[in-house]
This record gives C-alpha cells, sequence and structure tokens, in this order.
C-alpha cells in the first residue's frame, strides 16, 4: 500500500490547509477552489489504492468504476457536511465562542454525520455487491475503512481540542 503513503501526505497537507484557512480571512472561492482541489487529489490518490489493490478484471473494473462514482457523489455531500462542520468549529474555536449551545451542536451534528456515511455505504452495498465477488467487496470495504481511520487520525492531530471551561 504504498500509495497510502501518498494519500496520507495529501490529506494532512488538505487538513491542515483547512486549519490555517479557518484562522485566516481569505474570501470564500479561494477557500472554496483549495477545498476542492484536495478533494481531487484526495479521491485520485483514493482511487489509485483500490485500483493497486483489488486485481479487477476487466469486466469488473468496467463495472465498479461507474458504480463507485455514484457512491462517492452520495458519500460528497456528506464529507462536505463534515468539512463544513470542521470549519465552523476552527472559526468558532479560533475566535473564542465556543459557548455550550454551539459545543451541544457540534456533537450532534458530528455524529449525524458518521451516522450517514453508513448509510451511504449501506446504500452502495447491494450495487457493489452485484458486481463484484464477495471478497472483492470485502476487501473494498477494508481498504474504505482504513483510508478514512487514518483520515480521521490525521484529524484528530489538526483539530484543537474544546476548551474544557
Amino acid at each position: 500500500m504504498s500509495r497510502l503513503i501518498f494519500i496520507l501526505l495529501v490529506s494532512i497537507l488538505s487538513i491542515q490547509s483547512a486549519c490555517a484557512l479557518a484562522q485566516s480571512s481569505n474570501s470564500m472561492t479561494q477557500e472554496d477552489q483549495r477545498m476542492a482541489d484536495a478533494r481531487a487529489l484526495l479521491q485520485a490518490g483514493r482511487a489509485e489504492i483500490i485500483r493497486e489493490e483489488i486485481l479487477f478484471t476487466e469486466a469488473e473494473a468496467a463495472a465498479f468504476w461507474p458504480a463507485y462514482e455514484a457512491y462517492l457523489a452520495d458519500l460528497n455531500v456528506v464529507r462536505d457536511r463534515h468539512v463544513k462542520l470542521i470549519m465552523e468549529y476552527l472559526d468558532a474555536y479560533y475566535d473564542g465562542e465556543v459557548s455550550e449551545k454551539f459545543a451541544s451542536k457540534l456533537v450532534d451534528d458530528y455524529l449525524a454525520i458518521r451516522s450517514d456515511v453508513l448509510k451511504v455505504q449501506k446504500k452502495h452495498l447491494r450495487q457493489f455487491r452485484r458486481v463484484l465477488p464477495a471478497r472483492k467487496v470485502a476487501r473494498f470495504y477494508q481498504l474504505e475503512n482504513k483510508m478514512n481511520a487514518e483520515m480521521e487520525t490525521q484529524l484528530a492531530r489538526v483539530i484543537p481540542l474544546v476548551d474544557p471551561v
């Protein structure tokens, strides 16, 4: 999984850029462009890892990639909410405005996002099972889990904790 290292580096840079953006007064268009660029790099790297780690036959690849694109389209809606939540939190944190009400909303929104990611994964499972053998579907979800876990680890490293008081 040598490509995973590349993805991790891109992820770290993307997350650090997002944190830096939250502290600066850059325009939304510049922020949106940076996030779009980071997403494109991340998705290209993830796709390459999948390509390398799941040895698709030609027929499997032809059926998998359109299903994967549909999966990504749904997942990106949820991921956009996650990025927005992180940016809102960082803005509030660096402005010293993390109130009890905001902290409560933050937790509720975060858990709703986690739940929605799982819903997307379940929704697309049937289609993946139609186009791939069960072991390749399992491997795909394992890869997704590993890449997501690494992203969460990187986020945990750069996002400051809510002040206890």
